[in-house]
Formats: C-alpha cells, structure tokens, sequence
C-alpha cells in the first residue's frame, strides 16, 4: 500500500517545480499553490508527509533534485522488517468464558433512566411503513367551517 502511494505521489511529482529555499529547505510550486519541503524535519506544508509518513509529491521533487533516495525517507512503520517484527508472536487462546471464575462483586446494572430538561416532544413517531403525506385535502376545523 505504501508503495502504491509513493508511486503515485511520484508522478504527481513530475508536475511540480522547484525553487531552492535555503540548505535544506526547498519551496515547490504545484499549479497555483507553493509548498515548502525541509528535510531537517521530514515536513512539508501541505502535511501529507507528516500525516502519513509517506512522502508527498512535494518531498519527492525534492529529492529527485537533490538526488537523494526516496524510500529511506519513508516511515519505517511500513518498512518490511516492522511488519514481520510485529507478527512474529502468536497470540495464545483464551479458555472459554463458561470456565472463568465466577466474581463474587455484584454484577453490573445499566445506569438509571432519568427524564432530560426541556419541553418533551409532542408530534407522534410515525411507524416505519406509514406514509409520510396524506392524499388529498383536508377541510380546515373550526368554526364557521362545518
């Protein structure tokens, strides 16, 4: 998944352009809207970068100016070796709730019901499968009217 990101942020790349801003700062003009990437801090304005940790098209212009290596500056939360390191135990079974002992506290009730502030709701809840509008008119109630 993290490579199909960085492949697609890596052609979205070839639409940006770069401005050198400083030692390690470079600002990317991508249409109307300018970014500046800082490699000191793996960060860019648009925060893709940082809310992912994948690079942005942003950073990846940048580095294919500085001919640096992308996937270094990738995450290491998608790198091969966490992925392995983290599913190398087995998660041992439990026995079933039926042998757990049995508590002696007093069991858990629902909290109580108690009626909300405010004017309580006087229009009726209509059932599920009763039409919403009457058809045809009805005639007004009220004096003078029978």
């Amino acid at each position: 998944m993290a490579m199909e990101i960085l492949g697609e942020n890596a052609q979205r790349a070839a639409k940006c352009e770069v401005k050198f801003n400083g030692e390690t700062g470079y600002e990317i003009q991508d249409g109307p809207y300018k970014h500046v990437v800082d490699f000191r801090i793996y960060s860019c304005t648009c925060r893709s970068w940082q809310l992912k940790g994948i690079p942005c098209a942003h950073a990846i212009t940048a580095m294919h100016y500085k001919n640096y290596e992308v996937e270094p500056y990738v995450d290491h939360w998608y790198r091969k070796d966490t992925y392995l390191k983290a599913y190398s135990r087995f998660i041992q079974p439990l026995t079933s709730m039926n042998l757990w002992p049995k508590s002696t506290l007093l069991a858990i009730e629902p909290p109580v019901i108690t009626a909300m502030p405010g004017r309580q709701k006087k229009k009726r809840r209509k059932v599920v499968d009763e039409p919403k509008k009457k058809f045809g008119k009805e005639k007004p109630r009220g004096k003078g009217w029978d």
